[in-house]
């Protein structure tokens, strides 16, 4: 047994499929059942329950997979140890971005950290805050940005600013004005994210709290497709500045700011405090705060509030 053939296991177990796995894993299918069969003659045990749909692991398959999870994050944790010894940031790192903040941070973030750091591979995550909580928990990102953070999970966190939220909607068809009160807005038809999402949880506190029902006319887990519905009149949104700028801009779509009460939402850097970050994790951390900071003030992310 070694952490190749574990590595190799659990990524089987997780497609339950030896084809599918050997895809993502650039390895032939024959050398994955051969890794197995070696494993399960090892161990004197079957682990795979096999069927025309795929495999899925059995009672002593799922008994190695908590094992061998273990087994490999200590061995990165390993890794990570040694790499904060260098004085030179190297290595991988992976963060994820909520769809909305990534429009506008993805692109000086990739070419920043390229420039000054030209050994750390960045990879960036694009997804809902929903999902990027769990993804930062299970450990398959170093750091996210995340809204509204449950205080019971373990994250060490960087409060990096405050957003106000708009409603958004086809310029023709938006009320007169510069704001709009909430309970006015509850009345369109929306067009929103689901119940798991944080802009959406900001959303729906605001409904409890005021005792006002929302109109939800579609939810839809796609940032691009609730702009593009919204900009074609078939309801309305609520988004912050930055996901919105380039259309107010061009014409496409007007926003109004919400008021009585006022909606905003608070942004957080987070990682994971379960194990030590790299120094890669540390710089690219560093220059998230210092880009946010530079955005906010440069007037690109209207009406935030820097909080650093």
């Amino acid at each position: 047994m070694d952490v190749r053939q574990l590595r190799y296991f659990i990524t089987i177990a997780r497609c339950g499929s030896f084809s599918r796995a050997a895809n993502e894993l650039n390895v032939a299918q024959p050398a994955l059942s051969h890794h197995v069969a070696n494993l399960e003659g090892e161990l004197g045990v079957r682990l795979f329950d096999r069927s025309t749909k795929g495999v899925v692991p059995t009672e002593c398959g799922q008994t190695l997979i908590s094992h061998a999870e273990v087994i490999i994050h200590q061995m990165n944790l390993a890794a990570r140890d040694v790499q904060n010894k260098s004085e030179n940031p190297s290595g991988e790192v992976t963060i994820g971005l909520p769809s909305s903040i990534s429009l506008a941070l993805t692109v000086p973030l990739l070419a920043e950290a390229e420039k000054r750091f030209p050994k750390v591979e960045l990879k960036v995550s694009e997804n809902y805050s929903g999902y990027l909580v769990d993804w930062l928990a299970a450990g398959r990102l170093d750091l996210a940005l995340l809204f509204d953070i449950d205080s019971q999970l373990q994250f060490e966190t960087i409060h990096l600013f405050s957003d106000m939220l708009y409603f958004v909607g086809s310029p023709d068809q938006l009320p007169s004005g510069r704001d709009i009160e909430f309970r006015q807005v509850a009345q369109h038809p929306l067009i929103l994210t689901g119940e798991s999402h944080g802009l959406r949880h900001v959303i729906d506190r605001t409904s409890q709290s005021g005792s006002v029902d929302i109109n939800v006319k579609t939810e839809l887990d796609s940032l691009v497709a609730i702009k593009r519905l919204a900009a074609a009149g078939y309801g309305f949104t609520v988004l912050p500045w930055y996901a919105i700028r380039e259309e107010v801009e061009a014409g496409q779509l007007g926003a109004l700011k919400i008021v009585e009460p006022v909606l905003q939402r608070d942004v957080f850097l987070a990682r994971s405090g379960e194990w030590a970050p790299t120094r890669a994790t540390e710089q690219i951390s560093d220059l998230v705060v210092e880009l946010t900071k530079r955005l906010v003030n440069a007037d690109h992310w209207l009406e935030s509030t820097v909080a650093i």
